[in-house]
């Protein structure tokens, strides 16, 4: 291979090394010696580099050689006195070593023995039974349980006399935050099982990101995270089924996207000028055309232009993505693919970053009236409260709060009665003496449809391309903080791209008082189109 290639390809691998070197070492001077390390090596030797497809793998077997060599420069060489011999009577592994060193020792291997082995030696040496009540408890042949200890002695003396290095991921955890982006055979439990796997499980979380970079053994996850192999186990076997990550030859790969502090960061830098420019075109869209929405004529549901402004801007920015999903969809190929069966895209984010989300649902009722929502990060309403999160399957309140925009006020059960109270008290509703009133903005199919969005077309036009050109500078920066493994992924990550534009749009323009933080029980991005 050409040498002004192969310096384009570790150049342009520098900020995975980074990231991989982050979970093995205890400070970021460390990991940032151990890259460099790395780097001048793969310099070094890129004359044994046949061609680029050969690249990745050439450049992991560098970046283990080094790391391997970086420990043992930092760890003095430890002999114990375990050897592999069977003790005809059941004597206690640690009795069996004199020096206090060697028993801490012992006591890390064994967190580090896979199932099977363990359960043979904690049996055995532990428990005190005898080879006979190990062959039926586990049901497998005596021979094999003999062949279980003299292998496990064996794994445990040289794992004894190794230089383990614990990786900072064990003093300074990661924590990650779990997306999903579903299609139609994603319910309300299916991404909970996602979510509820990895969001409240710090040890999950650091599983998927000592995995990211490079494959590795439970043993070795186990060291990185400073978390024995017996508490891993039920984590990795979840994690597995869910296809969040892969096990291929007692080997673990993550298999799920990661936006990386690293990445995050040089993201925002990159694309903020172009944000801005986004925000900015907004804004001279509200002033000059907010009195000619007014006069559609619509029932606004709200008192002030503030929540009029929020409105405006969420249903642009939402049919904007309704057009990035239709570009998408016809510009193969999609970002979603399988996950235990589920079509979905699923990413993490490092917790702390500068990251920004954007979700929105359309949910509505047999005469085809809809509820639109948009959920930002800061939606202004300081609880939250408008959150899609409060209708997802809750078809019966969806259908309570489009009858009471038509005018529906007598006729609702017992249970209707809980729901609407529910909606009061969260400020969907408001009650004047008998009557209900909806407190969203509510338009007809032909306001909506033949009058704001005809309107308004050549600007969602603008706002779709400008957040597509950011999404793609975004995914390329992607690219260069992705593995090779999920290189793919990345590629096809520009339509999510695409919806954080809409995020960082809210947040600027919230910045800069185009939009106000507005009152508890407001919720500013939630409307209703009635048929």
């Amino acid at each position: 291979m050409e040498k002004t290639k192969s310096e384009q390809l570790i150049a342009g691998a520098a900020k995975i090394i980074f990231t991989y070197c982050r979970t093995r070492t205890n400070s970021k001077e460390d990991a940032e010696d151990l890259s460099q390390d790395i780097i001048v090596k793969l310099l070094e030797k890129q004359e044994n580099l046949r061609d680029d497809k050969a690249f990745y793998g050439f450049m992991w077997t560098v970046a283990g050689n080094v790391c391997n060599d970086w420990y043992k420069k930092r760890k003095k060489r430890i002999e114990c006195e375990l050897d592999e011999n069977i003790p005809d009577d059941n004597i206690s592994l640690d009795k069996l070593l004199e020096k206090e060193s060697d028993i801490c020792l012992l006591y890390r291997e064994l967190g580090l023995l896979t199932e099977q082995y363990r359960q043979v030696v904690i049996q055995y040496y532990f428990n005190g039974c005898k080879v006979s009540d190990i062959s039926e408890s586990l049901n497998i042949s005596e021979s094999m349980v003999k062949f279980l200890l003299f292998k496990s002695r064996k794994i445990l003396k040289e794992g004894m006399n190794m230089e383990r290095a614990k990786g900072n991921l064990s003093f300074n955890p990661i924590k990650l935050s779990l997306s999903v982006l579903g299609g139609q055979n994603l319910n309300r439990d299916n991404p909970h099982a996602f979510w509820n796997l990895v969001n409240d499980n710090l040890t999950a979380q650091n599983i998927l990101f000592a995995c990211y970079n490079d494959t590795c053994t439970a043993e070795e996850i186990s060291l990185q995270i400073g978390v024995a192999v017996p508490y891993l186990e039920k984590d990795l076997k979840k994690l597995c089924e869910k296809e969040l990550l892969i096990k291929k030859s007692g080997m673990y790969e993550t298999n799920i996207l990661i936006f990386t502090k690293e990445f995050l960061e040089e993201e925002y830098e990159k694309t903020l000028p172009a944000q801005r420019e986004l925000a900015e075109f907004v804004a001279k869209f509200l002033n000059e055309r907010i009195d000619d929405i007014k006069d559609i004529g619509f029932h606004r549901g709200v008192d002030d232009d503030n929540l009029l402004k929020w409105c405006i801007t969420s249903a642009i920015l939402i049919e904007s993505r309704w057009k990035d999903i239709e570009y998408y969809k016809n510009n193969k190929p999609r970002i979603s693919k399988k996950y235990a069966g589920i079509e979905a895209s699923v990413w993490a984010v490092e917790d702390g970053s500068k990251s920004f989300g954007f979700a929105n649902i359309c949910q509505g009722n047999a005469e085809g009236d809809i509820l639109y929502i948009a959920d930002f990060p800061e939606t202004g309403a300081a609880d939250h409260s408008c959150s899609y999160f409060d209708h997802v399957d809750h078809q019966n309140r969806i259908n309570i709060m489009l009858d009471i925009a038509k005018g529906k006020n007598g006729g609702f059960s017992e249970n209707d009665m809980f729901e609407i109270a529910e909606l009061i008290k969260r400020g969907y509703v408001k009650k004047n003496g008998d009557k209900l009133i909806s407190q969203l903005p509510v338009f007809t199919k032909d306001q909506f449809f033949n009058k704001f969005l005809a309107m308004n077309s050549d600007v969602i036009n603008s706002i779709t391309e400008k957040s597509r050109n950011i999404a793609d500078t975004a995914a390329e920066i992607l690219l260069q903080h992705t593995p090779v493994s999920l290189k793919k992924d990345a590629r096809n990550f520009k339509e999510v791209k695409a919806r954080d534009c809409m995020a960082v749009c809210i947040k600027i323009m919230m910045d800069n008082g185009i939009l106000q933080q507005v009152a508890d029980n407001a919720h500013p991005a939630t409307y209703i189109m009635l048929a």
